[in-house]
C-alpha cells in the first residue's frame, strides 16, 4: 500500500521519467487516474484552475488510499460554454473534448496501462465522457477504459452531504464558486484566494437553477457567477470536503478493480 506521508511527486506520471514509469508499470503500478478539469471562473475570490485543483488534490488523496496508482495529467481544459460570458474562461468543443479523451486513452494504453480512469472534477464534462466511455472501454485490448459513471449519485453522497455534516445549508455551500469550492481552495492553494474579495451568489435551490443556466450561461442566474457564498470558506472544511471526495474517487476505482478482477475469472 501506498504510505500517506509518500511524496506526491511519486504518484504525478507527467513528474517522472520515462524510465521511472516504465519500471513502475513492469512492477505493477498499472491503474492510471486522469482528472478532467476545466479553465473557468469561479466568482470573484477564485482563480479560474479551481475544477483542475481539485480534481488534482483529491485524486493524489484517493492514489494514496489505493495500491500502484499513479495520477495522469490533468486535463486542465474542459466543456464550459455556459460560463463563456466571463474573461480568462476557456471551453472547448464537445468533439475536442472527445477527442482529448480518445487520445489520451490510447495513450495510456500504449504505455501498458490495464486501467484508465477518468475523474470528473467538471460537471460540465460529464455528458462527453459518457458518450464516449461505452467506445473506449475495451478499445485496446489488455486495457479498460471507465471512470465517473453516476454524477449524481457522487454529488448527492459528497457534495450535498459533507457541508451538512458541518453545519453549512447547501444554499451556503453552494453549486459553483461557493463556500465548498471556496474551503477546497483555503485548503489546497490559499495563496490563490482573494477572500477580501468574497462575495454571494445566488443561493437558490441548484435544480431551480439549472434549466436557465446551461441554456442562457451562469451570468443569467447569477451577476457575479457565484450560486453559494464564497464568504464562508474555511481551510479545514475544505480539507474535510477533498478527504470525502477522495474517498469516494478510491471506493469507485476500487470497486472497478474488482469487477475486473471477477470479470478474468
Amino acid at each position: 500500500m501506498i504510505r500517506e506521508e509518500m511524496p506526491h511527486h511519486w504518484l504525478l506520471l507527467d513528474e517522472l521519467s520515462t524510465i521511472q514509469v516504465g519500471e513502475l508499470i513492469a512492477s505493477g503500478w498499472r491503474d492510471v487516474i486522469v482528472p478532467l478539469g476545466a479553465t473557468e471562473q469561479h466568482g470573484p475570490a477564485l482563480p479560474l484552475l479551481v475544477d483542475s485543483e481539485h480534481g488534482l488534490q483529491t485524486a493524489l488523496r484517493a492514489a494514496r488510499l489505493l495500491d500502484k496508482t499513479l495520477v495522469g495529467p490533468v486535463v486542465t481544459l474542459g466543456y464550459s460554454p455556459e460560463h463563456a460570458a466571463f474573461p480568462g474562461t476557456v471551453s472547448l468543443a464537445k468533439s475536442t473534448m472527445a477527442a482529448l479523451i480518445h487520445d489520451i486513452a490510447e495513450s495510456h494504453a500504449r504505455s501498458g496501462f490495464e486501467l484508465v480512469y477518468f475523474w470528473v472534477a467538471h460537471g460540465g464534462n460529464n455528458p462527453v465522457l459518457q458518450e464516449v466511455l461505452p467506445k473506449l472501454q475495451s478499445k485496446w485490448p489488455g486495457c479498460y477504459v471507465t471512470g465517473l459513471k453516476d454524477l449524481a449519485g457522487y454529488v448527492s453522497s459528497t457534495w450535498n452531504r459533507a457541508p451538512v455534516e458541518k453545519g453549512i445549508p447547501l444554499s451556503i455551500s453552494g453549486s459553483h464558486a461557493g463556500e465548498f469550492e471556496t474551503s477546497m481552495m483555503l485548503a489546497a492553494r490559499p495563496e490563490l484566494v482573494k477572500m477580501t474579495a468574497a462575495e454571494a451568489g445566488n443561493t437558490a435551490p441548484f435544480e431551480n437553477l439549472v434549466e436557465r443556466m446551461m441554456s442562457e450561461g451562469i451570468d443569467a442566474v447569477s451577476v457575479n457567477g457565484v450560486l453559494g457564498d464564497q464568504r464562508a470558506g474555511d481551510a479545514d472544511r475544505g480539507e474535510f470536503y477533498l478527504n470525502k471526495l477522495a474517498g469516494y474517487l478510491a471506493a469507485d476505482v476500487q470497486q472497478v478493480r474488482e469487477y475486473l478482477a471477477v470479470r478474468s475469472l
